[in-house]
């Protein structure tokens, strides 16, 4: 799958930057802030360099194997064809996440505008966003380079007028640190990790960078200690105002009308409670249908619904599937923690599987090893994947922990539907293979 090559580092950064920072810091801080009170800064700390660790080892293979659909291809070259497609099953359900931004994006609007309906607003910006990337992934990153100005200037005029108000004491406080103990800390690190995380997704537009074996890893590492600077420094100002009964479980909004001017209020409403979350899905339009396309190339899902439009160089079919991926969720008047805790407990499932790829790279590849840009060896590759491993399996006990009975169901039929599919479509591959390899030989 050949698609233009026409991303720039800052392209990319951008890409990055937006799909991290926007769901964290807008929706998910309020829900950390319940799990954990005044720890909430400490959680974001822990979350941000637990996320490097575990990123370091994906943005190594990015810049030794940069490729289109990169965290597919990566997992089909080193761990094979059958255990690729897997993590490409797991990581298409857990898109409904995409909802969640939505539905963020529709409290603030309707924070400005009480009169809206949540339902519909959130439908209209993933439309809005369809239509964008719909016209070139490199418009679609010129209009996330203007989002992420705003919201970067949004965040800093609520650290700006706050961080002088902030009542430190509570920060030095065990009782107001750890209301519900080192469980409740645990369970706020994972809940922000879907802040502090999301940058490697852009690995998967390596086949559209024009210098994917130096941009990828900086891209990957730089946006996320950027939105980790922004995430403690809003957290603190979060936190430490307002009583914390009044900012559990709230939009980062409640905070910003307390300490805020009127007009600058509106201004952070816009610029970062708006920006940030449309960033974030912009973000992941433009990166969600890339390892689709390959696996469709691959012979795993129908090659139909693999067209890319001639005039723009978008795969119309697969973003308007991603579309409804989207919406359903909304339609179905699923509240924000179930769709966070369900399709977080399966990221953190498909997010191992990078990992594991990683650990076995030099044993595997050991060529494309070598051609790796970024300096680390194979023990220190090694060293963190295993380390990031371990952090999965401690977040996702936690995440998954919180879903009730009829999650777990969906998450083990799905599972096992997986499976089963995969060992239907086995048999179909090898003949398509052998095929393509005797047409090549004949030529």
């Amino acid at each position: 799958m050949q698609l233009k090559q026409s991303l720039t580092f800052w392209d990319v950064f951008a890409i990055a930057l937006g799909q991290v920072i926007g769901s964290g810091i807008m929706v998910l801080i309020g829900i950390g802030i319940e799990f954990t009170a005044y720890a909430i800064p400490f959680a974001f700390v822990l979350s941000a360099a637990l996320s490097v660790l575990k990123q370091l080892p994906v943005a190594f293979m990015g810049s030794a194997m940069p490729a289109t659909g990169g965290l597919y291809v990566y997992c089909k070259r080193i761990l094979g064809p059958k255990l690729g497609f897997f993590y490409l099953a797991i990581l298409l359900v857990t898109h409904i996440l995409i909802a969640l931004f939505a539905l963020g994006f529709a409290d603030y609007a309707m924070a400005l505008v009480p009169a809206l309906n949540a339902r519909l607003v959130a439908l209209g910006i993933l439309v809005l966003f369809y239509v964008v990337n719909l016209t070139g992934v490199k418009e679609a990153a010129v209009v996330q380079k203007v989002m992420v100005v705003f919201l970067l200037v949004g965040l800093s005029s609520l650290i700006v007028f706050g961080i002088l108000e902030v009542d430190y004491g509570h920060f030095a406080r065990a009782e107001d640190l750890l209301p519900n103990g080192w469980y409740g800390f645990g369970l706020a690190s994972v809940v922000l990790s879907f802040a502090t995380g999301g940058a490697q997704y852009v690995s998967e537009l390596g086949g559209e960078m024009k210098n994917p074996h130096h941009d990828l890893p900086r891209a990957i590492i730089y946006s996320t200690l950027l939105a980790a600077v922004f995430f403690a420094l809003v957290s603190i100002v979060a936190v430490g105002i307002l009583p914390v009964e009044q900012t559990a479980g709230k939009p980062l909004s409640e905070v910003a009308r307390a300490i805020l001017p009127p007009t600058v209020y509106v201004a952070f409403v816009v610029g970062a409670g708006l920006f940030a979350l449309a960033t974030s899905i912009n973000s992941t339009f433009s990166w969600a249908t890339k390892s689709v396309l390959i696996a469709c190339e691959d012979g795993w899902l129908p090659k139909g619904i693999a067209v890319v439009n001639a005039r723009f160089n978008t795969p119309h079919i697969l973003l308007t599937l991603l579309l409804i991926v989207g919406a359903l969720p909304i339609v179905a008047g699923k509240d924000l923690r179930y769709i966070i805790m369900l399709g977080g407990g399966l990221v953190f499932v498909y997010d191992l599987l990078p990992l594991v790829a990683a650990f076995l790279f030099a044993s595997r590849l050991p060529d494309v090893f070598r051609l790796a840009r970024m300096r680390l060896s194979e023990r220190a590759v090694k060293a963190l994947s295993v380390v990031g491993i371990g952090v999965l399996l401690v977040q996702g006990s936690l995440s998954f922990s919180d879903i009730d009975r009829g999650g777990w169901a969906l998450v083990a039929g799905y599972v096992v539907a997986v499976a089963v599919y995969i060992r239907l479509r086995s048999p179909h591959n090898e003949r398509a293979r052998r095929e393509q390899g005797s047409q090549r030989e004949r030529a």
